[in-house]
Formats: C-alpha cells, sequence, structure tokens
C-alpha cells in the first residue's frame, strides 16, 4: 500500500510534504538564555562568606555593567582589586600599597585576563559562565540544559543551567578521573528581573563536602556611580 501511495503522488504530481524546519541550536538557545540574563541583571552588590576546611573568608564585591568591578576581601587578609572600565589596580594592605596592573594585551586576552582576576569574588550563577565561540555540547535535561566545555587537556567542564532564565544550578569539573561538583542549595528569585542568583553552594568531591559559599547583602541592579569603582590611594600608602 505505501508503495501503491508513493506511485500515485508520482504520477499525479502531488506536492510532497513540506520538510519540517531543523530544530533550533540548544547551545544558541542557552547562550540567548545567558545573554538576555546580563542585560536584565546589569549590576549587584554581595557580601561572600567562604569555608573550606578550617578556613574562612570574606569579602564583598559590586558589578556594574558591561565590565566594572571591585572587589575587597577582609578574611583571611585585607585585599582589594578594582577595575574601573580604563585601569586594574590593587590594594594590599599588609604593604601599604597601592599597584596599578599593566593591561597591554589583545583584546581578547585582556578580556579572559580580566574576568580571571575577579573570578574569584563572584560566586557562581552572578556572571555568565566563560563559554568559547566553538567547542560547546549542549544536552537537554529535565531541570535545563547541560553545557560541557574541555578547557583543558584532560579536564571536562559541565554547567547545568535552568531556562529559559539561564539560572546556575550546578557545575561539574572532572579532572584526573575525579569530578567536584559545585550545587546550588539555596536561592533568592527577582519576580521583575525573572531571574534566581544563589545564596548557598555546597562543593563536594564524592560524599566529601570540600566548600561552602553564602551570600547575604545581596542588591540587585543597584545604582553604582563610577567612584565605586576607583578607589583613591590612601594616605601615606606607596604607589
Amino acid at each position: 500500500m505505501k508503495k501503491l501511495a508513493l506511485l500515485s503522488m508520482l504520477v499525479c504530481g502531488c506536492p510532497k510534504p513540506a520538510e519540517a524546519p531543523p530544530p533550533p541550536s540548544l547551545v544558541g538557545e542557552a547562550k540567548r538564555a545567558l545573554a538576555e540574563r546580563e542585560k536584565r541583571l546589569t549590576s549587584f552588590k554581595l557580601v561572600v562568606d567562604s569555608t573550606e576546611g578550617e578556613n574562612r573568608a570574606h569579602h564583598e564585591v559590586a558589578f556594574r555593567s558591561p565590565n566594572k568591578s571591585r572587589g575587597h576581601m577582609t578574611v583571611p587578609q585585607d585585599f582589594e582589586l578594582a577595575f574601573d572600565g580604563t585601569q586594574l589596580v590593587r590594594l594590599i594592605a599588609a604593604q601599604k600599597k597601592y599597584e596599578v596592573v599593566s593591561l597591554d594585551l589583545p583584546a581578547a586576552d585582556r578580556a579572559f585576563f580580566l574576568a580571571s582576576q575577579f573570578m574569584p569574588f563572584v560566586p557562581e550563577g552572578y556572571r555568565s559562565p566563560l563559554l568559547p565561540q566553538t567547542g560547546v555540547q549542549a544536552k537537554q535535561v529535565p531541570r535545563g540544559v547541560e553545557l560541557t566545555v574541555k578547557p583543558g587537556e584532560g579536564v571536562t567542564v559541565t554547567y547545568v543551567l535552568r531556562l529559559p532564565a539561564g539560572d546556575f544550578l550546578e557545575k561539574r569539573t572532572l579532572a584526573e578521573g575525579q569530578e567536584r561538583v559545585l550545587r546550588m542549595e539555596r536561592e533568592q528569585c527577582d519576580e521583575a528581573l525573572a531571574l534566581c542568583v544563589p545564596t548557598k553552594l555546597v562543593e563536594r568531591l564524592g560524599q566529601n563536602v570540600l566548600g561552602t559559599t553564602e551570600v547575604s547583602g545581596i542588591e540587585l541592579n543597584p545604582a553604582l556611580p563610577q567612584d565605586v569603582f576607583s578607589p583613591k590611594v590612601p594616605e601615606g600608602w606607596s604607589k
């Protein structure tokens, strides 16, 4: 019967059924979700407390789009890093030193360098993960999407994001046969911004807890003037 139906269509010249459009790229969908998220979340201020075994850390961080950032650690040492869009400075209290960091790099390397400098200050879920232009693999999962990249030989990093908001749920890092899992365990949602941000992150290796990050004092889209990101040289400090 199928052969007869096909022959009939060929004889009568009936039009072929329209081909279904190709499914949208899951990688593209995830990248668009992250880009839209960054358009909505243009600034933030956070207070961050971290533990790793017996070690404790405390810092504050501020960000304003597109690239202004300032992080101030007070425990275990007093250290500050600020970028006002043009100049990157470090303030080291123990040495009373105000240092201007050279940014004489190609544009792409400069952007990566700045992102890596502030990465320790900004918890996962507040800025988009650094995804390469190519080589990203995506898989649909019940909670959203998994994005997998291989940043180096023998290293695989997988992000789990909730769509369509691009909310951070999990990051898995596989290296040397061991997988570290950073998971969002508590979050705060903003209905107006249509997104959620983590308030508690826990990293594990197997059943062992490696570290915990608690985020408080959360301000989303506050007005942050330019001088927030341009600290002055404290009196008595060297430059």
